[in-house]
């Protein structure tokens, strides 16, 4: 399945520092992320469990110990395989102006080795010490430990080559406005001359953009929205499933199912069927 949008980072100002991040330890069950991008740089290390991950094109099955690098402005998604817990860090370019002025520039190595994981786990092991202990000493050590472990970054696990242009920055804001329409609309009939008008475009070229820029079609980026909020539905919720899926505005059930077993591997009854029993 696919879809993307852009995240908004749920800023948590652990110090007064000039820029927001987000660092924490998460502990969820079947959640789902559908395709999204965000300018951060984002890092997560599983503790516990399994995470099946896709960056662009590129599949992974994370499990304990494992950790991946999400270069930012980049599209990617992420589904947890039942229970998981895992280190999750979002730091914006923001953070490195004036420090590092080709950041925007950088590749970091995707996906480290097991070894390199665990070496860098150890940097985020202490950052969440310095995190958990409110002495004011620690602030400055968070910080310090921060930028180490940036530095161990760049100057270990730098890739040289520059994104692609289909990920690019300006390319991923000449749509943006599209895909927030979309977000906030696909509930509802989606009329793709309405959105087509957003880009003062034509139906046709604002599909060509689309796909330029985010590798998938318009269609494709709508049905994974409904999709995504079905499943969050589904999991929460005791209504007959063609209520959900009417509140979602899937209205072909021969494709909803089709794209659904294709990103979940099971259909909804199914899927339903693991949470009753779990509950138990």
């Amino acid at each position: 399945m696919k879809e993307f949008k852009h995240e908004n980072i749920l800023h948590k100002r652990h110090f007064d520092l000039q820029f927001s991040i987000r660092f924490e330890v998460v502990d969820d069950v079947n959640f789902y992320s559908p395709f999204h991008w965000h300018n951060h740089i984002e890092i997560l290390y599983v503790l516990e469990g399994k995470i099946d991950f896709k960056i662009e094109q590129r599949k992974y099955v994370l499990g304990d110990g494992d950790m991946i690098i999400i270069n930012s402005e980049v599209i990617h998604s992420s589904k947890l395989c039942g229970h998981a817990r895992y280190i999750l860090l979002q730091v914006p370019l923001s953070a490195f102006e004036g420090v590092y002025e080709e950041i925007e520039n950088v590749v970091l190595k995707e996906r480290p080795t097991s070894l390199e994981a665990e070496k860098l786990f150890a940097y985020l092991s202490k950052m969440l010490k310095s995190v958990d202990d409110k002495r004011q000493e620690n602030r400055i050590k968070f910080v310090s430990l921060l930028y180490d472990f940036f530095y161990q970054l760049l100057t270990l696990y730098k890739v040289e080559q520059k994104k692609s242009g289909a990920t690019s920055y300006y390319g991923i804001n000449r749509i943006s406005p599209v895909m927030a329409y979309v977000e906030k609309e696909f509930r509802n009939k989606i009329s793709l001359g309405d959105a087509a008008d957003i880009l003062n475009v034509t139906p046709e070229h604002m599909c060509r953009l689309f796909k330029k820029y985010t590798d998938m079609t318009f269609n494709e980026y709508l049905m994974s929205l409904r999709i995504s909020a079905f499943y969050q539905m589904l999991q929460n919720s005791d209504q007959k499933i063609s209520v959900i899926m009417d509140e979602c505005g899937l209205t072909n059930y021969k494709v909803f199912i089709r794209e659904f077993k294709k990103t979940f591997g099971k259909t909804p009854e199914q899927v339903r069927e693991e949470r009753r029993k779990s509950s138990l």
